[in-house]
């Protein structure tokens, strides 16, 4: 089959981040930058798998400032642009000091609110963080695992960019899983809207394997929290205000700040695990929803 009206795929970073040598990499080429900066360059990549064949256009943006670039992509009218989107690469160097790390933490956090405004909690697109070489050293030491848990609290699944085969677990790791994670996304052209998680009543929560059994009991037991606190907090407007004592309004704010967070967190973690082999999902998801259990 073939996709003919695709979305695109946002690659970015900060200026020498290594976005042109992972599209590199990842298509086989790269376009030649014509003045000091990437931002505004484009790029194709023709992907076929056994299920599709797609041509996929490929933009290209820079993010010289964090506070400036999420500006201009919360306007309303950078709405468009993300809603056409089907997957986010954000690249980064491996860090040489805290700083580096305080600002990937931020331009991340930048993202996932630009998605979020544009398509809601659960922006159905592949979100990949790809830590691309440094050549200064000595460089900050910073585990996968920890990087695993700072991308994936924005929605980012991360991919050392200098892996190569497969892990311990027999997953491809690298550029090799950035190509598994894009060829296993949904393509074909869309409003972009997004879905949000659905909490209804009637419905189990089961989710992150496709007609598979689910995460076991916790992840059930997580689905439960957060309806009951979802209902709890509708409900806080709908009495006659008896009985409220003074800071009980603050209360509400926060008992909603919360709830909001949580919601935000499990949906990021359905949607980074989405495009993942079986075995890893179920692994990533259900350490993710553990820790989020510990927190409630």
């Amino acid at each position: 089959m073939e996709i003919r009206n695709p979305r695109r795929i946002l690659a970015l970073g900060a200026p020498e981040s290594g976005v042109l040598s992972l599209l590199k990499d990842l298509t086989g080429s790269a376009p030649a930058p014509i003045s000091d900066t990437t931002a505004g360059l484009t790029h194709t990549w023709h992907l076929t798998t056994k299920y599709y064949t797609a041509t996929l256009p490929i933009w290209i943006d820079e993010i010289p400032s964090i506070a400036e670039w999420r500006a201009e992509f919360t306007k309303p009218e950078a709405r468009e642009v993300v809603t056409a989107l089907g997957a986010w690469i954000y690249c980064f160097r491996k860090p040489i000091t805290q700083q580096h790390v305080d600002d990937v933490k931020e331009a991340l956090q930048a993202i996932a609110e630009v998605i979020e405004k544009a398509c809601g909690y659960g922006g159905d697109m592949v979100c990949l963080a790809v830590a691309m070489p440094q050549s200064s050293t000595p460089r900050l030491e910073v585990e996968n695992d920890v990087w695993e848990d700072w991308c994936m609290e924005c929605g980012f699944e991360f991919v050392d960019g200098e892996g190569k085969g497969r892990n311990e677990f027999g997953e491809e790791v690298g550029v090799k899983r950035v190509v598994e994670a894009l060829q296993a996304n949904e393509w074909e052209g869309g409003d972009g809207s997004g879905g949000l998680l659905d909490f209804d009543e009637d419905e189990e929560f089961g989710g992150f394997g496709d007609g598979e059994e689910g995460l076991d009991a916790e992840e059930r037991e997580m689905g439960a929290e957060l309806f009951g606190l979802k209902s709890a907090v509708h409900g806080l407007d709908d009495g006659d205000g008896e009985g409220e004592g003074e800071g009980e309004g603050e209360g509400e704010e926060t008992q909603v700040e919360e709830l909001e967070m949580l919601m935000r967190r499990m949906v990021a973690i359905k949607e980074t695990s989405s495009a993942m082999p079986s075995e890893a999902r179920k692994r990533f998801a259900a350490k993710a929803v553990s820790d989020l259990m510990k927190g409630l």
